[in-house]
């Protein structure tokens, strides 16, 4: 116990003061009723984010894309705030997970290559990593085109996944094989990252990335059925081999259920088919997993702050926060009453209330 707070100490206590700046219900109800959309990034540059919307103007066809790319950099920013926090090992492991953020940019990358564009447009686009990562995202975009990307890349950690999706790109000039490649891969990659870790950290480390693979399985297999028509075979192959569902049996089970009633009834009682009870559509799926996930976060603060989960826990919520503003951000623009955006906020909230 003495080695644990020896490890986290400085590091636990730092990011104990970051948790405090989270948004609060408080701050999502003023957002909400905010009348205008001055109003709401008016609100906005009082929190944490300020720094980062100070000076923009939001009146440009590109407002909703800056928005964005300066909320993501923001979480670029506490990637390498809680690095720093930390000892070697569990810094490392903060490095791998901000391999996300850096595959979020590759995506970028591709789709610009794919449409033709111009790389001044995508530039704008690219959160900014350069302390996450060693790779030179203005010079991806000048490659010819995405077989010149992935010959460019192959010496790197993301050409094997590149380089999988890419004879399927070649044949269907469809980058969602190429995307999933990635994301199959960067998933894959977290999970062997735990094992820097040590044995307590890399087992609770190993229960939060288990259940959001449970949480990616069950609303992947329902998007790739329920939106895009995919055969079980194809659902299959793009589901994670990781968490409670990752088992062959588990991953036949979610990709070959004929609808969604039947995919939740062939899910485990405990947690998931309590959670998504009376669920009857793939919105009230979701809606009810990111609950759940968001909760099975919380609990993680109830713990001693002595583990890794107290640093990912943070970001992994600093994330569903930007999500969120990023969702009202789009309502404002798009004129949707508050009513309409509420139910679509999903959140921690102070006194242990969520929004």
């Amino acid at each position: 116990m003495i080695l644990r707070v020896w490890r986290y100490a400085y590091g636990g206590a730092k990011i104990m003061a970051l948790k405090s700046f989270l948004l609060t219900a408080e701050d999502y109800h003023f957002l909400l009723r905010s009348r205008h959309l001055d109003d709401f990034l008016g609100y906005l540059t009082t929190t944490v984010y300020g720094e980062a919307l100070t000076g923009w103007d939001w009146h440009t066809p590109e407002a909703e894309s800056d928005f964005s790319t300066r909320l993501y950099g923001e979480l670029a920013q506490a990637f390498h705030k809680v690095a720093r926090g930390l000892k070697k090992r569990e810094r490392l492991f903060i490095g791998v997970l901000a391999q996300r953020l850096v595959g979020e940019n590759l995506k970028v990358v591709l789709r610009t290559l794919h449409r033709g564009l111009a790389p001044k447009q995508a530039v704008r686009l690219l959160i900014p990593v350069d302390r996450l990562s060693p790779l030179n995202f203005r010079e991806l975009l000048n490659q010819r085109d995405i077989k010149s990307l992935v010959n460019y890349l192959a010496n790197t950690l993301w050409g094997p996944p590149l380089a999988r999706g890419l004879p399927r790109y070649l044949r269907e000039r469809n980058l969602f094989p190429l995307e999933m490649s990635l994301d199959l891969w960067v998933f894959d990659y977290i999970l062997r990252g735990r094992n820097s870790l040590s044995g307590r950290d890399r087992c609770l480390s190993g229960q939060l990335l288990g259940t959001l693979a449970d949480i990616n399985n069950i609303i992947w297999a329902g998007r790739f059925r329920e939106i895009y028509g995919f055969p079980g075979e194809e659902t299959y192959q793009y589901l994670l081999e990781a968490g409670s569902l990752g088992e062959p049996r588990r991953r036949h089970d979610l990709a070959f259920a004929p609808n969604l009633a039947a995919m939740i009834t062939r899910l485990p009682r405990r947690p998931y088919g309590e959670v998504l009870e009376g669920a009857t559509d793939l919105a009230e799926v979701e809606e009810g997993l990111t609950r759940y996930w968001v909760k099975t976060l919380e609990k993680v603060f109830s713990l001693p702050p002595f583990q890794i989960g107290l640093p990912i826990t943070y970001l992994l919520l600093k994330e569903l926060e930007i999500r969120n503003l990023i969702t009202l951000f789009t309502g404002f623009i798009l004129r949707i009453p508050a009513d309409r955006l509420s139910p679509l906020i999903r959140g921690r909230a102070a006194g242990g209330r969520y929004v």
